[in-house]
């Protein structure tokens, strides 16, 4: 449950790994896929629910690339708060930048306000390789209210 500093179960992958896992051991999945797949990853049904998520890969707004935004960040939020303690399989095409970055996301929000480098601990013991998207963290700081902790957390890496 938010807050009880109980962390969900997840999982982060590439497209490819996501793409040979058993989706039904997971409550959810979230998927992140940038303008230019050709291939997409969907659940077959419902079961587990799927949320897509679709942004580039980018550090800074560009030209023609579609950048990480609130409502991004804000979905995967709400879609991982539907369950007491969710079990979730988080990828993206790599699965070193954008997925951790929204596995942080949910981390720091279901930890709570001031657990910052708690949340980035537990990434680290998911992920231990990853080098999660800065635009999305500077995101996910501000629409959590961190004034720049999470953000900073991050930088620790």
């Amino acid at each position: 449950m938010l807050g009880d500093n109980i962390v969900p179960y997840i999982q982060i992958c590439s497209l490819e790994a996501a793409r040979e896992a058993d989706v039904k051991a997971y409550d959810g999945i979230i998927t992140i896929e940038d303008q230019a797949i050709a291939d997409p990853f969907r659940v077959a049904s419902d079961d587990p629910p799927q949320r897509i998520l679709s942004f580039d890969d980018i550090s800074a707004p560009i030209d023609n690339w579609v950048a990480p935004e609130d409502h991004h960040i804000r979905s995967a939020l709400v879609f991982a708060r539907r369950w007491d303690q969710p079990s979730l399989l988080i990828h993206c095409h790599a699965g070193m930048s954008r997925s951790p970055a929204i596995a942080l996301a949910v981390l720091a929000d279901w930890l709570g306000e001031d657990l910052e480098d708690e949340a980035v601990k537990e990434l680290i013991k998911v992920a231990p390789l990853c080098t999660p998207n800065m635009l999305v963290v500077k995101i996910t700081d501000r629409v959590l209210n961190r004034a720049g902790r999470l953000v900073e957390a991050v930088r620790t890496l």
